[in-house]
């Protein structure tokens, strides 16, 4: 009874809560809808990214450029500030070299050549300097090392002997002797081998009129043929070059103007080289080297031919010249004393051979043309019979020792040389193999004198 009672009230009691649930709600009295607040936020400047003024342009420091070297020439270069030193080099002509440096006495000039890392050393005169000197260094070299008295000597190859075994000498020597009996030079053939000498003619116009005033022949013989050029006093300061017949015949007068020494043929015969002095007034009394063609005809002035040249070479003097195979020599004083040069044969590419600061005089051409003869004033006041190199001077080997030696000739085959001498007494002529041994007289038998040889054919 009481759990029936107590579900009834339980019964009413969810019905009322479901009787609530279901009634309609009192509506809620709405809000007025504000707008959004309006909100102008004051406005802040970005901090700025800072950029770094623009400087003001500043021309850049300009790098100096060095100095540079040319060559006027092919010339040596070593390895240091002398020619004591060894060759390490050559530069070729108008070719141009950075300076590095210069000798405390800035005669030579220390050059990036072949590269920096292994520099040369080159003659202030024989280059051509561009750009300022003033700042480089003074680079100081020690001297080449002075063998020691008694040392071993440097090993070479053997040297022949005086007594190698050689053909003997043969042909016919050409020389020019003065005769008092007849006043005057003549021209002589001395055959060797069976010696015997032949007068080949009186040479000259008048009596002394024959021009021999230097220690190089005043005759020469083509190479190829049986002519010869003479050099004579005409009178009146001018000379006259003539080319005849080895007897003196069909006379060819080739050219005539003042100064005219030392004649020589070129390999073909078709022309002839001298020395002369300026006959156009402009340079009137400087000297030049000359061709002209055999038959006659107009003097070329071939060397010096450049302006430049002119200005630099105001004074030189030379003592004559000699044509071989591909080149010609010739004597200069240029740079201050009486040296070797080679030049090309059209006139250029001039090469200093010798640079002993000795008198050195009278070339004279090895047949094959790698070699020359010449004499050199030595030391002890002697002149002396040297050969040497004919590409760049090296090697210079001294071939005579006593007394004095002028005038070098070579004989066709190249294994003998004439020359002059006084060691017997009085000038005379004498023979010797190309390295100095052999030595003979040739004209012990010839009562005439002031002998000067040329033209062993």
């Amino acid at each position: 009874m009481k759990m029936r009672h107590v579900f009834g009230v339980a019964l009413g009691l969810l019905i009322v809560l479901a009787l609530s649930a279901c009634g309609t709600a009192p509506t809620p009295t709405p809000k007025p809808t504000l707008p959004p607040p309006t909100f102008t936020p004051t406005p802040v400047p970005p901090t700025p990214t800072p950029v770094p003024p623009t400087p003001t342009p500043v021309p850049p420091t300009p790098t100096p450029v060095p100095p540079q070297a040319t060559a006027k020439q092919q010339v040596n270069v070593r390895q240091g500030p002398s020619t004591q030193f060894a060759i390490s080099g050559r530069i070729p002509a108008g070719t141009s070299v950075v300076v590095i440096g210069k000798s405390e006495d800035g005669k030579w000039f220390q050059i990036a050549f072949p590269d920096p890392a292994n520099p040369a050393w080159v003659p202030g005169e024989f280059v051509t300097i561009t750009g300022s000197i003033d700042k480089l260094p003074v680079v100081a070299v020690a001297p080449p090392p002075t063998p020691t008295r008694g040392a071993a000597a440097a090993t070479k190859p053997p040297a022949a002997t005086p007594t190698q075994a050689f053909p003997p000498p043969r042909g016919t020597l050409g020389f020019v002797a003065f005769d008092p009996g007849q006043n005057s030079y003549v021209l002589y053939n001395l055959n060797i081998e069976p010696r015997s000498y032949s007068e080949s003619r009186l040479l000259g116009l008048q009596p002394f009129d024959v021009v021999n005033n230097t220690n190089m022949p005043p005759f020469a013989m083509a190479p190829n043929s049986p002519r010869a050029a003479f050099v004579f006093d005409v009178g009146n300061k001018v000379n006259k070059l003539r080319v005849t017949n080895i007897k003196g015949e069909d006379p060819v007068n080739v050219a005539s103007h003042q100064g005219i020494i030392s004649p020589t043929f070129s390999p073909d015969g078709s022309t002839l080289a001298y020395i002369g002095l300026d006959k156009a007034g402009v340079d009137y009394g400087m000297q030049f080297i000359y061709t002209v063609s055999a038959n006659g005809g107009t003097p070329k002035r071939l060397f010096p031919s450049h302006p430049d040249d002119l200005q630099k070479r105001a004074g030189e003097v030379f003592r004559g010249v000699a044509w071989g195979k591909t080149h010609l020599l010739f004597v200069s004083n240029l740079t201050g004393h009486f040296e070797i040069w080679r030049l090309n044969s059209d006139g250029s590419g001039p090469m200093q051979l010798t640079n002993d600061k000795r008198e050195n005089m009278s070339p004279a051409w090895h047949p094959d043309g790698k070699t020359y003869a010449y004499a050199s004033k030595q030391a002890d006041g002697t002149y002396q019979i040297m050969v040497a190199n004919a590409f760049d001077g090296s090697a210079p080997r001294k071939l005579t020792s006593t007394a004095h030696n002028f005038s070098p000739t070579w004989s066709p085959d190249g294994n003998w040389i004439a020359f002059m001498s006084n060691r017997g007494g009085r000038m005379d002529i004498w023979v010797m193999d190309k390295n100095g041994g052999n030595v003979r007289l040739l004209t012990d038998k010839f009562d005439k004198q002031g002998f000067v040889p040329g033209g062993w054919r």
